[in-house]
């Protein structure tokens, strides 16, 4: 298990990425939120050859870290996956993570090329000149070379894959493991709504300290973060059954009172739930 300063990293995410890695060829990185590389190390999965030439030989280690830092930050000002070509004309994308609202840390994929990218490295000349061979050249020539279509599939199922990484709670922050067993429940089932002194037995801790717990973890109360997770549920039915009626729906997910439930969602969601389903519906 990987962990940063407030966030602990599956096992299986590295399991995950490695399966990427070995499928594609694509080598995937993920960065703490200071930007310092936690996953993989150096000698589990290194560079790929052309990569380490240009680090190691010509002494690019220093522009290459910078540039994934500029890359880091412009993906995390705007809340989203970048692709971009790099100095050394492979392609690579980073992604930032967040988990309940917290950064968790920057995923980069990278290190193949584009069909329609140059055949020569940047950088062939130079090293020809200074090292008098064509290794570099040949070490670019032999990473991974994909058409642009299949990389927009690979950065797709890259994107979905992250996605469903923080969906699953692979990652997440420290301590979520004590209100897990409670989430759990809460999710499997939404109709029985669990009480706070029941969520404290399952954690083994005491109600006021799994209050502060969901607090902390969720940013939001005890209380409001079950709600939100059944009305979430509801909403959820009222697209994907549109033959079910709302007071159905509602006692579905613990609302025996349909008027109740009503008022509750047009809190929560802006609107009430048969306007909701009408206007979703017809996006």
């Amino acid at each position: 298990m990987l962990e940063t300063l407030s966030h602990t990293i599956s096992q299986e995410v590295s399991e995950v990425f490695d399966l990427y890695t070995e499928l594609h060829g694509a080598r995937i990185s993920f960065f703490v939120p200071s930007r310092k590389l936690l996953y993989p190390d150096a000698t589990g999965r290194p560079n790929c050859a052309y990569c380490r030439m240009l680090r190691e030989t010509l002494d690019m280690d220093s522009q290459c870290r910078a540039l994934d830092q500029t890359m880091m930050q412009a993906a995390l000002e705007k809340n989203e996956m970048i692709s971009y070509t790099c100095h050394a004309g492979m392609r690579e994308a980073v992604v930032p993570l967040f988990t309940d609202g917290l950064l968790a840390g920057y995923v980069m994929i990278g290190q193949f090329r584009s069909e329609e990218a140059p055949e020569e490295s940047p950088y062939a000349a130079r090293w020809r000149e200074e090292q008098g061979s064509d290794v570099l050249q040949e070490a670019f020539a032999e990473s991974p070379v994909f058409p642009e279509e299949k990389i927009e599939t690979l950065l797709a199922m890259f994107r979905r894959l992250v996605e469903l990484i923080i969906r699953s709670q692979l990652i997440h922050q420290k301590d979520y493991d004590l209100i897990a067993p409670a989430i759990e429940k809460m999710r499997q089932q939404p109709e029985a709504p669990l009480s706070l002194e029941e969520a404290a037995r399952m954690s083994g801790r005491s109600p006021s300290t799994v209050t502060r717990l969901f607090k902390r973890i969720t940013g939001k109360s005890f209380k409001q973060y079950q709600v939100g997770l059944r009305l979430q549920r509801a909403a959820d039915q009222l697209i994907g059954s549109p033959s079910r009626s709302v007071s159905d729906i509602a006692a579905s997910v613990g609302f025996d009172d349909p008027f109740y439930f009503s008022r509750l969602f047009h809190k929560h969601m802006g609107q009430p739930p048969s306007e909701y389903r009408n206007r979703t519906s017809k996006k």
